[in-house]
């Protein structure tokens, strides 16, 4: 009998997360699917279902915002206010204009790589993954437009941008980077070389498929229009300031992103004071150029917690399913996997992740419930920190996963246009990121 409801439950988590990614590849919004989603779970599971949601579910949705909201309320700011001031925009004026003086053919590509690298350098500078969107999609598309680059490879690069600054390279900011902090008593540096070395090769193979997409696009004659009309609706009608502010120094855009990096891992301090102070230098050196500062502050505010409020809605699914009987049976058989103890981590935190559709809240969870169980075993917790880093950022960018949500909403794009992009640099690439980190502590690298 206790079988057969575990059996039950367990059917109950997976139809549960079907109807999660139904609803939102269908447009519904994520904080009414999640719940939607776990009253599907409760049901099968046999649990109470007012009590599972205003208890359960609200208890998992709370204290995610409790203890992440802030952190991405900052990052939003501080992303926004380099957009308004124009700051990310003249580091990408400054980068892209490298192409028109490249002496290369196939200037398609090179603005795909150059725009990558800008995402790279905003996102490891302390802008959330989450954020950049809002800060750098004015510009990329006009970029795309003018070079005719089929607009769903955008997905692609904002992958790419985020594939290896958020988990793989140390020092960071990203959340999943500073969670295992807390729970392991490690540093942002932890798992340095071997974080590093995983994300050159992440990065290779995710330069590679974009080389081979767009040039599957071109030998079919696709370019922007195919899959830009809609966002292309929106260029004319969007902030000219590209065309019309001159460009800034380069040194003085960059300032703000680099010593937020420096103090993060030179004086250790909060994430959320980093990012407030970074915020400052911003509104310091650029303060003449914001037109509506409390305006710009205010809503860049706002769209952090929307952002956090997505994701706490994911993590109050995953409570949910964390408080089904069937979970325990998923956690023995993730802890019972065959092969090496750091193998069954990457599984067992990409299952978590995949399930919650977050990094964060499926780092956050599988820490909480199986961190002191890989200790145990004699792992290092800095190995233990890096490994759970990159493959929280495996199948997290499942179909449901507020980011996700929010990049098809304000790129325009279909899942069916270009939601591969994503699983595959997003989701397959950090997976087996998570297998290269394992290979190289065996190998003695750390």
């Amino acid at each position: 009998m206790e079988m057969n409801a575990g059996v039950i439950s367990l059917i109950g988590i997976f139809l549960g997360l079907f109807v999660l990614m139904f609803l939102v590849t269908k447009g519904t919004k994520v904080l009414l699917a999640a719940p939607a989603a776990s009253l599907v779970v409760l049901i099968l599971s046999g649990q109470p279902l007012i009590d599972g949601i205003i208890t359960t579910y609200a208890t998992s949705l709370g204290n995610y915002m409790k203890n992440n909201m802030l952190m991405f309320m900052a990052g939003c700011v501080f992303g926004t206010m380099m957009g308004e001031c124009g700051a990310a925009q003249d580091i990408a004026v400054h980068l892209t204009g490298l192409i028109d003086k490249a002496n290369v053919k196939n200037k398609q590509f090179l603005a795909l790589v150059v725009l990558s690298m800008i995402f790279m350098l905003m996102n490891y500078g302390g802008i959330n993954s989450s954020v950049i969107i809002f800060t750098m999609l004015p510009f990329c598309k006009r970029i795309f437009n003018r070079y005719n680059i089929p607009w769903h490879l955008y997905l692609a690069i904002q992958s790419l941008g985020s594939l290896a600054t958020e988990s793989m390279f140390p020092g960071t900011t990203a959340l999943v980077n500073v969670i295992p902090m807390d729970y392991l008593g490690t540093t942002s540096m932890a798992g340095a070389k071997m974080g590093s070395i995983t994300a050159v090769i992440c990065i290779a193979a995710a330069v590679t498929y974009i080389y081979v997409s767009l040039t599957r696009c071109v030998k079919a004659g696709e370019g922007f229009m195919e899959t830009g009309a809609v966002i292309y609706e929106t260029i004319q009608e969007e902030d000219q300031t590209m065309g019309t502010k001159k460009t800034g120094s380069l040194a003085k855009a960059l300032f703000a992103p680099i010593v937020v990096l420096l103090i993060f891992n030179i004086f250790n301090l909060n994430a959320v004071v980093t990012l407030a102070f970074g915020t400052l230098l911003v509104v310091i050196l650029y303060f003449k150029e914001f037109a509506h500062l409390q305006k710009s502050l205010n809503t860049s505010a706002t769209n952090g917690a929307r952002i956090a409020a997505n994701i706490a809605s994911i993590v109050g699914f995953g409570g949910v399913v964390a408080a089904s009987p069937a979970y325990d049976l998923v956690l023995n058989g993730l802890q019972s996997l065959p092969g090496s103890p750091l193998i069954q981590l990457v599984i067992a935190i990409n299952a978590v992740s995949a399930i919650t559709g977050s990094a964060s809240g499926g780092i956050s969870i599988a820490l909480e419930t199986l961190g002191d169980h890989f200790l145990s075993l004699g792992i290092p917790p800095e190995v233990i920190h890096r490994v759970s880093s990159i493959a929280s950022m495996g199948f997290d960018s499942m179909p449901h996963n507020g980011s996700v949500s929010n990049q098809m909403e304000m790129t325009k794009l279909t899942y069916a246009q270009g939601y591969k992009h994503i699983f595959i640099i997003a989701c397959l690439l950090p997976f087996l990121g998570g297998f290269i980190a394992v290979g190289l502590y065996y190998m003695g690298i750390v």
